[in-house]
């Protein structure tokens, strides 16, 4: 397969699962073959600690320097939630964080302090959002923090378009990206029409969906090659400082 863009980046993808697929040599193989030069991962089994996770995705980093970014993923209602950002930010070395709050609803007091300790290590956070739109909007005005929202803010395959129009509308901040996974091509030329390729950040939710497949959505739509390759790679690698 020929590599038709200089930097493709997929900035979700769960490692660590028992099937095969989500093996991380088995996906190294898959990227490889797909012509994806990085992929941000964070943790796919949910019966372990974070802290655990957090650790597992470190050996995996180290072990694929050159395919993988890590992301901790800290829940913040838990009691050392902030404590053990730090620990992934400063000894793990993990990139940024990701929050899911719908798997985790969590008050706007706990996720202040959580966001404060992100703008203190200056780094990005990846959300899931629930239902609460709102917070967002209010913790992007108190704090310096780059916020990605996962899924075009609509979910894992739900394709909800007024959850759609309400990221959107959060994206309009300097601060606020959204991701692309989970979503059709309709919804992704839609986020890109409303707000720009500077905006977007491709995401898979491998093993949710195929890299390739989340990839091509990107690469027909009717924009510039450059405005192509800002959503492949260039904006989360600008994020991240990579």
């Amino acid at each position: 397969m020929k590599k038709e863009f200089c930097l493709i980046i997929d900035a979700h993808v769960h490692v660590g699962r028992t099937i095969a697929d989500a093996e991380p040599e088995n996906f190294v193989s898959l990227m490889d073959n797909c012509k994806i030069d990085k992929a941000i991962i964070f943790r796919y089994f949910y019966n372990k600690p974070t802290i655990e996770a957090n650790i597992y995705i470190q050996s995996i980093v180290k072990k694929f320097p050159h395919h993988f970014i890590g992301f901790a993923w800290v829940n913040p209602n838990d009691k050392e939630a902030v404590k053990e950002l730090r620990y992934a930010a400063t000894e793990l070395q993990l990139k940024g964080v990701k929050l899911h709050l719908e798997m985790n609803p969590t008050p706007l007091s706990k996720l202040k302090k959580l966001f404060k300790e992100a703008q203190a290590l200056e780094i990005p956070l990846i959300i899931h959002l629930g239902e609460d739109f709102d917070c967002i909007n209010v913790l992007s005005q108190e704090f310096n923090v780059d916020i990605i929202i996962a899924h075009l803010g609509t979910g894992v395959f739900h394709l909800c378009k007024t959850r759609l129009e309400k990221a959107i509308s959060l994206a309009n901040n300097p601060k606020i990206y959204l991701e692309t996974s989970g979503n059709i091509y309709r919804y992704v030329k839609h986020a890109v029409d409303s707000l720009g390729a500077s905006k977007l950040i491709l995401g898979s939710d491998f093993p949710h969906e195929h890299p390739l497949v989340s990839t091509k959505i990107v690469q027909i739509l009717e924009i510039s090659t450059q405005d192509k390759e800002l959503i492949l790679g260039k904006n989360i690698k600008r994020i991240i400082g990579i």
